[in-house]
């Protein structure tokens, strides 16, 4: 009897283990945090990039490290910027950046092919007797759509001996829990962009040379090109979310499509990616216009925005 009653309990234990493993994993994998990959990038406080100074003055290198080390500690693990910076200069053959005429902060996100880009805005005041003042601020930017994630506003340290940088810092970061507090608001800002898709902005135009129109009618039932390619993105944006601010005969403009931020075998999606699939798409549909001989044309991306021109 006593051996019939432990078999009932051994089994009712092992129904219990296997009924609550599945829930314990499903909210366990509810609670994952997924983290973006960053980099920090210094600026100065104008806005203008620091690299030159990060390169060359010490104290900006220290502050940045430190700036890094604050997301190493909380399971980041940041671009190594001075790679970045080496790599784009192999490339470019660029040899200071003073003397670079091209845009420097899209050569940077485009080699650091990071999620997400945290701007640290650095300013450094001399205040007498070898002491200085450090103030420091941090944007998060998601680099494929150049939207705000998460800041910290500007922080400024008391006077501190020059040769400190890092450990005010340190706690000017410390110091109410602002580090935890821009990295909790990155991550679930993050969260959010993956759940929502990211936001890019799209033009499509029409040209004196443009064989296709938005204007021109398609198929049996007289569509408009402008109809089709609105039915495309409605189509194709993340969870349909898209909003139309300009649909006229020479331009079909949307300053809100939402694109995914990864595939569904968890790659990154970018907006090149949305650019290239767009590009095909319009002239797949160019192609069903009686005479069309046109080609594809190759959409420009900048800043989160795409810019078409209708084959």
């Amino acid at each position: 009897m006593k051996k019939s009653k432990t078999t009932k309990i051994t089994l009712a234990i092992i129904f219990l283990i296997s009924t609550l493993q599945p829930l314990i994993a499903q909210e366990q994998e509810e609670v994952k945090q997924v983290q973006p990959t960053i980099m920090v990038m210094p600026y100065k406080k104008d806005g203008s990039h620091a690299l030159e100074l990060f390169e060359n003055d010490f104290r900006w290198k220290a502050i940045v490290l430190r700036i890094n080390n604050a997301f190493q500690e909380r399971g980041f693990r940041p671009k190594d910027l001075q790679e970045t910076i080496n790599q784009v200069k192999k490339k470019t053959t660029i040899d200071e950046w003073k003397n670079a005429n091209v845009n420097v902060d899209e050569l940077m996100y485009a080699e650091a092919r990071t999620d997400v880009v945290v701007k640290a805005y650095i300013n450094i005041e001399p205040q007498g007797g070898g002491k200085e003042v450090v103030g420091i601020a941090l944007q998060a930017i998601e680099l494929s759509s150049r939207s705000n994630l998460y800041d910290m506003p500007i922080a400024t340290s008391p006077p501190f001996p020059s040769k400190d940088q890092a450990y005010i810092v340190d706690r000017l970061l410390t110091e109410k829990n602002r580090a935890d507090n821009f990295i909790n608001g990155l991550n679930e800002a993050f969260t959010q962009t993956l759940e929502n898709g990211k936001a890019i902005t799209l033009d499509i135009i029409t040209t004196d040379d443009c064989q296709c129109r938005l204007g021109d009618e398609i198929g049996a039932e007289g569509d408009f090109v402008s109809e089709i390619i609105i039915e495309w993105i409605q189509n194709n944006a993340h969870k349909n979310q898209y909003r139309i601010k300009q649909d006229s005969e020479n331009m079909l403009s949307f300053d809100e499509i939402r694109i995914p931020l990864r595939t569904s075998d968890g790659r990154n999606y970018s907006i090149n990616d949305f650019a290239r699939k767009l590009s095909r798409a319009l002239f797949d549909i160019c192609k069903r216009k009686g005479n069309f001989s046109g080609k594809r044309t190759k959409p420009s991306v900048s800043e989160g925005t795409i810019r078409a021109i209708l084959p």
